[in-house]
């Protein structure tokens, strides 16, 4: 059997012209995630709420994949010297949504696109403050985040849940996976956003 080759594009979602159209037959077997992508992805967008990156199969014209994400702060609680309870607040980029269409399931898509959210997230933290990745999965998709070093945040798992006659079919479970784990596990920015830049300086505004 021939190996499947593949042409995709990875473009922010501001660049495609005809948006509509380039997703309307995506599915990802998730009416949540089909109707956000299709209905207020655009939205969100303009409103700087989330920047979504498009995987197009140019060979075919359709859109592969996509993820969404944008920056939050997650609050612990943790004791001081005194062992008085403080809180704690830690930068993150949350992977707030990353879906692949059902056509191209199976395929190494999704782990490809989550590596192209580490490579940018190891990007954002060398010019802003962040310490770790941060998403909430759904109970079918921990397996997956575990396997690409994402760990979940505390609580049980969701065969833990099953276990004790739970449903999870409608909760999340808070995963992420710190920049330093990134950097260990041998993930790299892409090495043009850490070129010198040459700054001009208006001395006549003085």
């Amino acid at each position: 059997m021939s190996e499947e080759k593949y042409n995709f594009e990875l473009v922010p979602l501001s660049s495609v012209v005809d948006f509509e159209n380039l997703v309307s037959d995506f599915d990802c077997d998730n009416d949540d995630i089909n109707d956000f992508l299709k209905n207020n992805c655009p939205k969100y967008e303009l409103e700087r709420r989330l920047a979504t990156f498009l995987l197009i199969d140019k060979a075919n014209s359709c859109l592969a994949g996509f993820y969404s994400t944008n920056i939050g702060m997650l609050t612990t609680e943790v004791k001081d010297e005194d062992d008085m309870p403080i809180e704690e607040q830690h930068n993150y980029l949350n992977l707030a949504y990353l879906a692949v269409d059902r056509g191209y399931q199976r395929r190494g898509i999704g782990t490809a696109l989550i590596k192209e959210v580490f490579k940018s997230v190891l990007v954002i933290a060398y010019y802003v403050g962040i310490e770790m990745v941060f998403l909430q999965s759904l109970d079918e998709s921990v397996n997956f985040y575990k396997k690409v070093g994402l760990q979940l945040v505390s609580g049980p798992s969701p065969e833990e849940y099953q276990a004790n006659g739970n449903d999870t079919a409608d909760m999340q479970f808070d995963m992420f996976i710190r920049i330093d784990d990134l950097y260990k596990k041998g993930y790299l920015p892409y090495e043009n956003n850490f070129i010198a830049n040459s700054i001009d300086i208006d001395s006549g505004n003085k």
